[in-house]
């Protein structure tokens, strides 16, 4: 019988994953808290993340796939969001007409 695997929470999967990004810690720490409060209140789960920035990274970008539905008010919840930089949205073309794409950078 096959033992399930430790699931990690996305705060650790986070720093784990930037550590090697060239990141101040605090800033880096400070950053992905952001993402997890975002999570934990609207339930945004991001599909992807990477640091920005040259010639040393200081910001995070985190990217969010939904539904036209929860567009609008997910957009006015963001605009609000702290240390936010840019915001931007993108449809993901004709198959997938009722999703976009949120790009959210934080930091810089």
């Amino acid at each position: 019988m096959a033992t399930p695997g430790r699931e990690y929470s996305l705060d650790r999967h986070l720093l784990e994953r930037m550590k090697f990004a060239g990141m101040e810690r605090e800033n880096l720490a400070d950053l992905v808290s952001i993402v997890v409060s975002l999570k934990n209140k609207y339930g945004l789960m991001p599909f992807t993340a990477e640091a920005q920035g040259h010639p040393v990274p200081n910001t995070l970008a985190v990217r969010y796939i939904m539904d036209t539905l929860s567009l609008n008010k997910i957009m006015n919840i963001l605009a609000d969001t702290p240390r936010l930089n840019t915001l931007t949205p993108s449809p993901r073309g004709i198959p997938k007409s009722g999703q976009y794409e949120i790009t959210v950078t934080l930091g810089g």
